[in-house]
């Protein structure tokens, strides 16, 4: 999260009286690098998360806080966004740019050294009840991070000035996604797509919350599963304890079917290529002094790992 777009007290008022809310005072979040995000106080000490989404359109906006009503009405824990007390949805406008606003939710987040297995084993009950609550889930969900979408974004990196380690480790991401088949979709669901650690939010042993649906779209389980195993079992290594517990706690929601068994080590290639990409591109395509530089090298290593195993490996490594 972080605060691309400035806002005003004033603004934050105008906004806050379409959702019933007396705005006193606004203070941005920082960190990540998508989203606009606020804090906005209320009356008796009260506060609100506001989100401007820089990339999103009203519409895709307005589809991913419908999903998020959705899944927390069946018990995901993920706060409800806040409706208009026009009765017309979510989703204001702040200039041309879509406004939503959620209840405010006390939590941290957790280092990697912070990772037990006890974590990871709720953390998958967790991401398996996203996948059952969103399996009904009847609105448009577009995947922005396909196979095409991923090569697109490639070839539209400028090649000058970029370094000799860039430029090669980019022709190895091209090759390797046009080389890998597509799978045809099933009737699929809704998935989170992004659940890194800084995307749960923690109070004591249990989650608080889970945010940040920007990546949601329908999508193969098995996918969804191998991002949040490399995002939360590795540090220096696929770490298979963590993998494992993981895994265990997800099919006590939800079991994992003979299919996405199967497909598990091609999922998890691509997602490691897909972070690979998205780092290199969302701070190559943005103006300097704007991105935000994540280290994609961490997801080649991750892809390397996942190649190194094999998919008989990769099975035995989480426990499948």
């Amino acid at each position: 999260m972080a605060f691309f777009t400035p806002l005003s007290l004033e603004q934050a008022k105008t906004l806050g009286e379409h959702y019933g809310l007396h705005v006193e005072a606004v203070s941005g979040i920082p960190g990540g690098s998508v989203n606009s995000s606020y804090a906005l106080s209320l009356a008796r000490g009260e506060r609100v998360f506001l989100r401007i989404f820089e990339e999103q359109s009203r519409y895709r906006a307005m589809r991913e806080a419908a999903l998020l009503d959705h899944i927390a009405a069946r018990g995901v824990p993920t706060p409800r966004p806040l409706r208009r007390t026009d009765g017309r949805g979510f989703i204001e406008l702040l200039g041309e740019k879509p406004v939503a606003i959620f209840p405010w939710i006390e939590g941290e987040t957790l280092c990697q050294k912070r990772v037990t297995p006890a974590v990871a084993f709720r953390l998958g009950c967790a991401l398996a009840r996203v996948h059952v609550a969103g399996a009904d889930f009847d609105g448009a969900l577009v995947n922005r991070f396909g196979i095409s979408n991923l090569l697109e974004r490639l070839f539209s990196i400028p090649l000058e000035g970029l370094s000799d380690e860039l430029y090669a480790d980019i022709l190895m991401l091209m090759g390797k996604l046009e080389k890998m088949p597509v799978v045809p979709d099933p009737k699929l669901g809704a998935i989170h797509g992004d659940l890194f650690r800084d995307n749960v939010l923690w109070s004591g042993p249990d989650i608080a919350a889970l945010i940040d649906f920007e990546s949601a779209s329908r999508g193969s389980p098995a996918f969804d599963l191998t991002v949040t195993l490399l995002a939360w079992c590795y540090g220096g290594d696929l770490d298979a304890e963590l993998c494992r517990a993981l895994v265990e706690g997800y099919q006590q929601i939800r079991p994992i079917s003979a299919d996405e068994r199967a497909e598990l080590f091609y999922w998890a290639r691509l997602a490691a290529i897909r972070f690979a990409v998205t780092r290199i591109t969302d701070f190559e395509l943005r103006p300097r002094g704007t991105g935000v530089w994540r280290d994609y090298r961490r997801f080649m290593a991750r892809l390397r790992r996942i190649e190194a195993l094999g998919e008989a490996g990769l099975l035995t490594h989480v426990g499948l």
